[in-house]
């Protein structure tokens, strides 16, 4: 077979996945809004809310959960979207490009340090000033991208940081 471009192939422009006719980027969208609205809310009710009636539980049986529901829901989109090779891609990104892998886990692991500490804030905190506090993660990422990695942002992604930031504190 000859290089030519006739002989070639040239890859395939991914379509838009669509789950029931929605655009899963919507979907994921309207999960992640709800789940940040619900997430301060439940966590505070359930270690300082509900007094007498609260069982308690330990907070990293708590994140562990979260954590194995995120796994199982990457699965099911991963089966949805790669009908039959789910399993062999994870093999592959995960087992096979184990650096990959270890360079990943570094960020993971401060993840799940935070999801821990934010319910110790929960308990010792009114839930507007957790949420607030929790939520400038955002300002703070861009100023330690801007300040460390030596990143720019453009002057329309601080206005945005700032409307959020405003938003927030509404």
């Amino acid at each position: 077979v000859e290089d030519t471009p006739a002989a070639i192939e040239t890859p395939k422009p991914r379509g838009v996945v669509k789950v029931f006719g929605v655009d899963i980027r919507i979907i994921v969208l309207c999960l992640l809004v709800v789940q940040n609205a619900c997430q301060m809310l439940s966590m505070r009710y359930t270690r300082v809310g509900a007094g007498a009636l609260a069982t308690p539980y330990l907070s990293s049986t708590a994140v562990v959960l979260s954590e194995l529901l995120k796994v199982a829901a990457c699965f099911a989109i991963l089966a949805y979207t790669h009908r039959g090779k789910t399993f062999s891609m994870v093999y592959d990104q995960v087992l096979v490009n184990w650096q990959d892998t270890l360079k990943v886990s570094v960020p993971a692991f401060v993840y799940m340090l935070q999801n821990n500490l934010l319910y110790v804030a929960t308990a010792n905190l009114d839930a507007a000033t957790c949420q607030i506090t929790y939520q400038l993660k955002i300002l703070t990422t861009a100023l330690f991208t801007v300040t460390m990695l030596g990143r720019s942002i453009s002057m329309q992604k601080w206005a945005a940081l700032m409307v959020l930031v405003v938003g927030i504190a509404l």
